[in-house]
């Protein structure tokens, strides 16, 4: 099966709404352009309850699960994620089914004659620019949901809150703040109470808040935006509570507690203490968007997070050696993967290596002191995205200086450093590849080719 359609749709979108048409990024045009794509649909974003998760880290992890539980509850569920790891269409699907190439073309390139009328309209004085790639793509997802009469659906924040395209939910049942953290400070602002701020911003009022991990700073921020709106807020630590039970290489088993009731002996079979909170969270926005209703059972809960699968989140993807696919792209999911790599370290005397690369507009030194005490060995490369990949002398300098001289390569193309990684590997070793989504997106189709996930609309192994 061929897909030049799609593929046509995609170099539509990574050209001309990529590089070659200018985009106004006056803020007041943000919003005006998505709900002009929206509303060129009949606002197909109005007519599905949401579930809408942003914070700082964890909000794919959590997404997931979410969906996951949902659909085990009954309910059609569309989950809408970003960035993707491979294929444009893994940002939508529908109970785990994603949207059909054929359908994300021509949904794609039939916006074409608006997207060149916003851009002249901007050219005369008049209008907010053309579309940008990201706000094309959730207006798709958004059609998709609507076309399949979802029941529901969880839709991840792209970048802070306030003015991201996914901001355009007027009523909606439920939000999730996972955490804030410090990240592209150069956009959210310099402190934690300004970020808090910004992702707060998708608080839109009369919903259930489940805030996660959130600092002192930010935690009073949250808390005036849902007294503002009238928001009801559950805060992790307070009216959510969790307690692990247990864990290990096949995930961990918790318990947890919302206003409206516990649940013993949950399991979710993916690795990390950070799981275990994101998972306490995806339940807590279950039952906060079934209400009063019991649409989602303790039966969904537990049969949604067992069968949750997570593509580039400690992946398994080889064995002898032991090859695993992370993610990680910021400092706070950098010291949760180091800590799961620590206790899940290589048995019989293996080494862990890490294949490392993190764009130049993320926190490159924070993440590597967070992950270079779980390695042996490091290659450092580059993710293939020429325009932000920067100068990798940061990760060099730091790995170098914590590990020795001798521990640490430089191979700037992907491929080549995990198979210098893989040549240098035991069969008992351990080879983790982080830092991005792009750079896991890169190797992955080794493993997972990408005309396999668009013949059969699964991107699971």
């Amino acid at each position: 099966m061929t897909f030049a359609r799609y593929h046509e749709a995609v170099d539509y979108l990574q050209r001309r709404l990529w590089h070659e048409l200018p985009i106004v990024p006056v803020e007041r045009a943000l919003q005006a352009r998505i709900r002009q794509l929206l509303a060129h649909f009949g606002d197909p974003h109005a007519a599905v309850p949401v579930v809408h998760v942003g914070g700082s880290a964890g909000k794919g992890s959590t997404s997931t699960m979410i969906a996951s539980i949902l659909q085990a509850a009954g309910l059609r569920t569309g989950l809408y994620t970003s960035p993707h790891l491979q294929t444009f269409i893994e940002r939508a699907a529908v109970d785990r089914r994603l949207i059909a190439p054929e359908e994300f073309a021509e949904t794609v390139l039939g916006l074409d004659p608006l997207v060149r009328k916003m851009h002249l309209d901007v050219l005369d004085g008049a209008g907010h620019g053309r579309p940008s790639l990201v706000e094309v793509a959730f207006a798709a997802g958004m059609r998709h949901f609507a076309g399949e009469r979802c029941d529901a659906a969880v839709v991840e924040v792209g970048l802070g809150g306030r003015t991201d395209c996914t901001n355009v939910f007027d009523k909606k049942p439920v939000t999730v703040l996972t955490n804030i953290e410090f990240e592209h400070r150069e956009r959210l602002g310099w402190t934690l109470a300004s970020i808090a701020r910004e992702k707060a911003a998708i608080i839109t009022g009369r919903e259930v808040v489940i805030a996660g991990a959130l600092r002192r700073e930010a935690l009073p921020v949250i808390e005036a935006r849902c007294a503002e709106t009238g928001a009801t807020l559950w805060r992790l630590g307070r009216e959510i509570r969790v307690t692990r039970r247990s864990a290990g290489d096949n995930g961990a088993t918790f318990s947890v507690r919302t206003p409206r009731g516990s649940i013993g002996g949950l399991r979710v079979p993916l690795r990390g203490d950070h799981q275990v909170t994101n998972a306490a969270l995806a339940v807590a926005a279950a039952i906060a968007f079934s209400g009063e209703s019991g649409a989602v059972t303790e039966a969904a809960i537990r049969c949604g997070l067992e069968s949750v699968r997570l593509s580039g989140r400690l992946e398994h993807v080889q064995d002898q050696p032991r090859v695993l696919l992370d993610s990680a792209h910021n400092p706070v999911e950098a010291q949760h993967l180091a800590r799961a790599l620590r206790s899940d370290a290589p048995h019989g005397g293996g080494r862990l290596h890490l294949v490392c690369g993190i764009l130049a507009d993320k926190d490159q030194a924070s993440m590597v002191r967070a992950l270079a005490p779980a390695a042996a060995r490091v290659t450092v490369t580059q993710p293939p995205l020429a325009e932000r990949i920067g100068d990798p002398e940061t990760m060099l300098v730091l790995f170098r200086k914590a590990l020795g001289e001798g521990a640490v390569a430089f191979e700037p193309d992907p491929h080549r450093a995990l198979d210098r990684a893989i040549e240098d590997a035991s069969p008992c070793d351990v080879i983790c590849v982080t830092g991005s989504m792009f750079l896991i997106g890169a190797v992955r189709g080794r493993w997972v080719p990408e005309e396999r996930i668009l013949s059969r609309r699964s991107a699971e192994l």
